[in-house]
């Protein structure tokens, strides 16, 4: 059989035979011929992707990540949701690379000895665990699944890069899939005639709302900053730098539109913390300065409180200067006010479960019976089908308890640390460079981790993971550490 199927002579009617055998089953099948096409296309390229997973999976891996953007939500059994065709892609490409690829299995070692690395993995393992607490096993269990889905398709594939200048890659392709959801946004905003009280689904159904879609592009934004910046570090030529100018512009206009207020103030903070970087300031200052302004707010929490109470703006009466004013206002905003409510039962919720949470994914399920008349809005809903805690830590500690919080913080922290590390000690000024967008994008990540929860969505956890995956690829490849190894 294999002799013949190597044989050209053979395949030149093999192929055809079958295809039209395939037409004819599929149309006795649906009795249409428009339908059986379609199929047979569907199948045709299924058959394409997997060949090219088992014979060429970077070429499979990078066309994943372009997918990511315009990955659409559906149901599967369950209840549960797949962001199709991403997530499905990523099912495929685990088992393939454990199973067959020789070296995705002996990076997936050498990675663990990394101390980051290890946290991620760490974190994942107890998301499994802690889900054997959970109120709702079979919601915790999926979500569980899920991350692992990321960890292994997402944390682990930046391992098999061997070449630090195709670092900048999956970075480069998210850009590509990025932009005919943009145009497909910008395309609504015109009809909309920018209707700012017309944003908050404007991006669906690609992005569920405006801020995950505004948090991704922040994210983005210092690669893509950076990828223009150094273009001669990567070798780009007139033509390419043209066209990812283009996209760069076209990412920042999409960001203004989108008014997420969130994500803009987190691309200010990023900004804020490259300054800092430039001034070489280290992780222990940094830490320092953000418990002496803590302390200075908390101090000063009742005449910030009763200024603040003066705000009346609010975010959708359909004016941009109000909007973004209202980011202070916990009077009359009803998203400000929502959010704080459900800050409120997060907190509630630890408070009953302090040690396993409530198990992951299961907030929206349970945070209901958390909820007071007092901090209800008119957006508030009892079904617990709109959104999260509306915090990445929040979340974490209503689902999964102190030590899962703990080792959230440990993550956010460490990845900080070793990207500083990365910087200020990186020689080679491409993984530098690289480094650089990777921990700025985290920032953006962290800092907007304070009022929404998006890690477990694939468009943000793919960035998300592979930002870590990067300093982790940096740090372990960099060549002083090579050095420093070999002087011990």
């Amino acid at each position: 059989m294999i002799n013949i199927l190597r044989n050209e002579r053979y395949l030149s009617w093999l192929i055809p035979a079958l295809a039209v055998f395939t037409v004819a089953l599929i149309y006795f099948w649906k009795g249409s011929l428009s339908e059986a096409m379609i199929w047979v296309v569907t199948i045709c390229g299924a058959l394409l992707l997997g060949l090219v997973l088992f014979e060429r999976i970077a070429w499979y891996y990078y066309f994943l990540i372009a997918v990511i953007p315009i990955s659409l939500d559906l149901g599967v059994m369950g209840g549960a949701k797949l962001s199709f065709p991403a997530e499905g892609m990523i099912a495929m490409l685990i088992p393939v690379a454990l199973l067959f690829n020789k070296t995705y299995r002996i990076k997936f070692g050498q990675m663990l000895v990394h101390p980051l690395s290890l946290l991620v993995f760490i974190d994942l393992v107890f998301l499994f665990f802690i889900s054997l607490f959970s109120t709702q096993i079979d919601v915790s269990l999926k979500r569980a699944f899920i991350r692992a889905l990321f960890f292994f398709g997402f944390f682990m594939m930046i391992q098999l890069i061997s070449d630090r200048k195709k670092l900048i890659w999956p970075w480069v392709f998210y850009m590509l899939g990025l932009v005919p959801v943009m145009y497909f946004t910008l395309r609504n905003h015109i009809h909309h005639e920018f209707d700012p009280r017309a944003v908050f689904n404007i991006c669906a159904p690609y992005f569920s709302d405006h801020t995950i879609y505004g948090a991704c592009l922040a994210f983005i934004i210092p690669m893509a900053l950076i990828l223009l910046v150094k273009r001669k570090l990567f070798g780009l030529d007139a033509r390419l730098v043209t066209v990812l100018l283009v996209i760069f512009i076209f990412i920042l206009i999409s960001e203004v539109l989108a008014l997420s207020r969130a994500a803009l103030l987190s691309i200010v903070v990023a900004g804020i913390f490259a300054l800092l970087l430039k001034y070489r300031v280290r992780f222990g200052q940094l830490m320092l300065g953000l418990v002496i302004i803590g302390s200075v707010v908390w101090g000063m929490s009742d005449s910030i409180y009763q200024s603040i109470q003066e705000n009346e703006s609010v975010s959708n009466d359909g004016e941009i200067v109000n909007h973004f004013s209202s980011v202070t206002n916990v009077n009359t905003d009803a998203s400000n006010l929502e959010r704080i409510n459900r800050w409120v039962c997060a907190l509630r919720m630890f408070e009953q479960k302090p040690l396993t949470g409530y198990g992951p994914g299961t907030y929206q399920f349970e945070y209901n019976q958390f909820q007071t008349l007092a901090n209800k809005t008119y957006i508030s809903t009892n079904t617990g089908d709109r959104g999260n805690a509306h915090s990445e830590y929040l979340t974490y500690l209503s689902e999964t308890g102190i030590i899962g919080f703990l080792i959230f913080l440990g993550l956010v922290l460490g990845s900080v640390y070793l990207g500083m590390h990365n910087h200020y000690n990186q020689t080679d000024p491409v993984m530098k460079a690289i480094n650089l967008g990777a921990l700025l994008g985290l920032i953006t990540f962290f800092f907007h981790g304070l009022f929404n929860s998006f890690i477990d969505q694939s468009k943000m956890s793919f960035l998300v993971f592979s930002a870590l995956a990067t300093i982790v690829w940096i740090n372990r490849n960099s060549k002083n550490n090579i050095e420093q190894s070999k002087e011990t």
